[in-house]
């Protein structure tokens, strides 16, 4: 969901993006909400809503961050938001609090709108509606996340519960991830039934299939991930990326190939020297020899907070959900700092390997 996303800024140390369909949901809502409270207050609750998702993204990134996981980024899209973790929870305890933060603030966000549309005591007007209709929807999020399914938070406490109970974090994922496809198709269901009998139920269908969907890919990563267990990203990673400035070509940096080693990159920095972005080797080969003088590799650069970090004593199965599978590649820092590169070529070997 990177593509087609407008970066908000940083908030608490972490990336905020908004993707374009959250445009198509907050002209739908913000109709509704018109129509039934007003315009003015409408679109107070719209944004109110909104900050309210924030609010359920951050509650789980600051748990995380107790945890010690960093969160890279959060997105706002169509169908709620996604806090995107660096890594894979280390414990059972971690998982399960991890998860459960969303829904408790979206509680909190719920008792506290709730709370001041009882203390105006039908005194708000269209305020106090929004108020209610906050709450309201707010515990309702609250309640729906809580279903036992992946990718739902109840699902990942599910998966955190039966990971305590018999110590196989990946087989506790694909418990959770085939309670989310029978939770998914059935509201997939439900929406199909309500849409035969000329009821709305378009968006249950659509949810449901997302659900179903999302589960068997978590289902299938939990079992790619138990093919490479004991392998850590070190022992793939090349240590040292060779660097290049924002003047350099594409042409230049071929008749310098001997730079990259087997890295299969290059770093781009800015005139401080500091890292900015990364360029594959393939993808300079792609480019037709007669154009190569006239491409700059900043002109082709993927932005590292888009690719897949790692530090090199995480476990590659941990770091593969974040992979690109377009452009296999893990990047490696210490302490912020770049030290080298899982290159594409190895990454796909060892895939092969496992029969992926």
């Amino acid at each position: 969901m990177n593509t087609g996303s407008l970066k908000l800024g940083k908030i608490l140390g972490i990336d905020v993006n908004i993707h374009w369909s959250v445009g198509l949901i907050a002209v739908l809502l913000g109709a509704s909400l018109a129509q039934a409270i007003g315009w003015f207050a409408g679109a107070l609750g719209l944004v109110a809503f909104l900050a309210s998702i924030l609010v359920h993204e951050f509650a789980h990134a600051l748990t995380a961050r107790r945890f010690g996981v960093d969160t890279e980024s959060i997105q706002l899209w169509a169908l709620g938001g996604v806090a995107r973790l660096s890594r894979e929870s280390p414990t059972a305890k971690a998982e399960g609090w991890i998860a459960a933060a969303g829904p408790l603030g979206s509680v909190a966000v719920s008792v506290l709108a709730l709370g001041a549309w009882w203390l105006l005591d039908g005194a708000g007007g269209e305020i106090g509606a929004m108020l209610g209709w906050l709450g309201l929807i707010n515990a309702l999020l609250a309640v729906f996340n809580l279903l036992p399914g992946a990718p739902l938070d109840g699902g990942r406490i599910l998966k955190a519960v039966r990971w305590a109970r018999h110590g196989d974090r990946h087989r506790a994922a694909q418990e959770a991830g085939r309670a989310g496809m029978v939770l998914g198709w059935m509201i997939a269901a439900l929406g199909m039934g309500l849409i035969l009998r000329e009821q709305s139920g378009i968006w249950l269908m659509i949810t449901g299939a997302f659900i179903a969907v999302n589960a068997r890919v978590e289902i299938t990563a939990a079992g790619i991930a138990r093919r490479f267990d004991g392998i850590k990203v070190r022992d793939l990673t090349w240590f040292g990326v060779a660097e290049a400035g924002t003047d350099m070509d594409a042409d230049s940096m071929l008749w310098q190939r001997t730079r990259l080693g087997l890295a299969g990159g290059v770093a781009v920095t800015d005139e401080r020297g500091r890292p900015q972005g990364l360029v594959l080797e393939d993808e300079l080969w792609s480019i037709p020899a007669d154009e190569r003088p006239w491409v700059m590799l900043t002109q082709m650069m993927v932005p590292f907070d888009r690719t897949a970090k790692a530090s090199p004593d995480e476990d590659l199965s941990t770091v593969l959900p974040r992979l690109n599978p377009a452009r296999p590649v893990v990047t490696v820092w210490e302490n912020d700092r770049l030290i080298g590169m899982v290159p594409p070529r190895r990454l796909r070997e060892q895939l092969s390997a496992a029969g992926l």
